[in-house]
């Protein structure tokens, strides 16, 4: 992993509202994104594999914490309890799909404004996770699936050196914190007149430390899906 942009300190607002990059070589799959109000179609007809659906959602962290949302009435009480949470789109998604567990799913973020980031990443591991629970489904039925990331352990240990070097200041988080990491498809910095590549939002957790190490864990636990429609 190697150091994109350096930000300010964790003084400056909550943990997890710190913007640190961390470069993570993997391949981007830009998803496709629908309507944020989503029509409903078919409204009798179970999902099937093969087919696409229209849906909303809600990302949680592997502690149940939503991260980001396309329902603007839990994103409403959220802030009312003073806890940031992001607002998406309607995403359009096949069913019943699989597609590499590295790759990058970008949704974007409608509110609040993200300056420096492509947008709010899923990868691989959890789209395919949400397309499979979508078969069986019919539209305006809600289900929670749990991702499932097999002995993908998702997670980065960090020596202090390394912390430092991802402009994070090393003594000032601790066990539990959110840090919002950037996904991008290559870890180098560009030199001469090549254009940083924009990374996608990824956050992780504080899940250890040492004196001189932390480790990063950036799995997240479930999403709510919401099916709005069949298309095909």
């Amino acid at each position: 992993m190697k150091k994109t942009q350096q930000k300010g300190s964790k003084s400056d607002d909550k943990a997890w509202m710190k913007w640190a990059y961390v470069g993570i070589a993997l391949l981007v799959a830009v998803a496709m994104v629908g309507s944020y109000f989503a029509p409903m179609f078919n409204k009798g007809q179970a999902a099937q594999a093969g087919s696409t659906a229209l849906i909303g959602y809600t990302i949680r962290d592997e502690a149940g914490r939503p991260l980001i949302t396309t329902d603007q009435g839990l994103l409403e009480n959220e802030y009312k309890k003073g806890n940031a949470v992001l607002l998406s789109r309607g995403m359009e998604i096949p069913v019943g799909g699989q597609i590499s567990g590295e790759n990058i799913a970008v949704l974007p973020v409608v509110y609040p404004s993200i300056t420096g980031f492509s947008g709010f990443s899923l990868l691989g591991f959890e789209i395919n996770s949400i397309s499979g629970g979508l078969v069986g489904m019919r539209p305006g039925e809600t289900k929670t699936i749990s991702f499932a990331y097999g002995e993908n352990k998702l997670e980065k240990n960090l020596s202090e050196e390394d912390a430092e070097g991802l402009g994070l200041n090393f003594t000032e988080w601790k066990v539990g914190d959110l840090i919002p990491l950037g996904l991008t498809t290559s870890p180098d910095i560009p030199v001469g007149n090549d254009t940083a590549e924009t990374p996608a939002l990824r956050f992780g957790k504080v899940t250890a430390k040492t004196s001189d190490t932390m480790v990063i864990t950036y799995r997240y636990g479930s999403a709510d899906v919401t099916l709005n429609g069949i298309t095909g």
